[in-house]
């Protein structure tokens, strides 16, 4: 009995150096897997009036140009939009063709870009293309696919933000909760695809980018659960639900990351047709914080509350802090969305509810969906 007592307990001992490596040894393949994607996007943006990029084709890889077609829907009227991107002399330009007879063209400098101004501006207003903002995108997630259901999400659940080792048990209790479609997202840097060399990437070698050092005290994740990397929360979301969609988050930090995620996610809804309910539920004994917050959105907490716990149902339990912090919130999800996005809802309503703090808010807009997302803390 004694023996069979060593015997075990050295085997559990040897096996959890595996487990943790097994995590680490994901994260790793999961970085250099994303480092090898690529793919072209293009979106509106500051959607007055109903409007509607949607995807034609994937985007092809040639020998020297990346090309994707894009669908544009102004509600009355749709045209295709052939976006490439190419070298040419050396340089690396893109091509937007619309409706096959206006083109504009430019340098590519970063990421992210509006196209410009056309020369018939009788077109460009008919379906303000101006509003249309298209991507380049290397060592970049494709979009998660949400569909109707109840989803938990882990945002950067790792030690450099859970420095008081707070996560690790409840964030392994939702991953093993299969009554949830889990997902983590592993921080990375902003502009990590930026360090990939767009030449060296049409000869065909493969990127060279510095591994990510994110350690984390996780262990039991199975595996079943994707790891997506989400440079400070940036994922892009594709929006399959109909009826709703339930998001509880765990993880850090909740004034930067998350509120970048919960953000794509409504940008992502309101950029589609679909008339989901969003849920989001943020569990405050699996959520840290840090000092400052997104910029502007007064989502910041004193350094001496942080220092003492950075865990969310602490620093929100300071009542002179809640008013002002969720304010913050709301004003994103609320008033700037609203106006933002009007021309793609009819109604918008936000409905807010933590410890000491409530708001419920409807807009009217310019579209045909009532849209509903609710916000909960427990």
């Amino acid at each position: 009995m004694k023996k069979t007592l060593i015997l075990t307990l050295l085997l559990a001992l040897s096996s959890f150096p595996l487990w943790a490596q097994d995590f680490a040894t994901r994260m790793a393949e999961t970085y250099k897997e994303t480092d090898r994607n690529y793919d072209l996007d293009c979106i509106y943006s500051y959607n007055k009036e109903w409007k509607l990029v949607t995807t034609r084709t994937m985007t092809v890889k040639n020998s020297d140009s990346l090309t994707r077609s894009f669908y544009v829907d102004n509600g009355t009227k749709k045209v295709i939009l052939d976006f490439t991107v190419k070298i040419k002399d050396g340089k690396v330009i893109y091509e937007a063709l619309l409706d096959n007879r206006h083109l504009v063209s430019g340098k590519v400098t970063r990421r992210d870009f509006y196209l410009p101004l056309l020369a018939d501006r009788n077109f460009q207003n008919e379906f303000e293309t101006n509003k249309i903002m298209c991507s380049v995108n290397f060592a970049y997630a494709l979009p998660l696919p949400l569909d109707d259901g109840d989803y938990h999400i882990s945002v950067h659940p790792h030690n450099i933000y859970d420095y008081q080792n707070r996560l690790k048990a409840p964030v392994e209790k939702y991953l093993n909760d299969y009554t949830y479609t889990s997902f983590i997202l592993l921080e990375a840097g902003n502009v990590r695809g930026n360090g990939v060399n767009i030449l060296d990437f049409f000869a065909g070698k493969e990127p060279n980018l510095i591994m990510p050092d994110y350690p984390s005290t996780l262990v039991n994740v199975p595996l079943s659960v994707p790891l997506i990397v989400s440079p400070a929360g940036n994922s892009r979301y594709e929006i399959l639900a109909d009826r709703e969609i339930n998001v509880t988050y765990t993880g850090g930090n909740h004034n930067y990351c998350i509120w970048n995620s919960a953000r794509h996610i409504l940008e992502n809804l309101l950029n589609s047709q679909s008339s989901a309910v969003v849920n989001f539920r943020y569990d405050m004994s699996a959520i840290v914080a840090q000092v400052r917050g997104v910029e502007g959105m007064s989502l910041g907490f004193p350094r001496r509350n942080v220092a003492r716990s950075n865990l969310l149902r602490d620093l929100l339990s300071d009542r002179a802090l809640q008013a002002g912090y969720h304010k913050g919130y709301v004003y994103y999800f609320a008033d700037y969305l609203a106006n933002e996005y009007q021309g793609m809802f009819r109604t918008y309503t936000v409905d807010y509810e933590a410890d000491g703090f409530k708001k419920s808010v409807t807009f009217q807009g310019k579209g045909t969906r009532d849209l509903k997302v609710t916000f909960r803390y427990f």
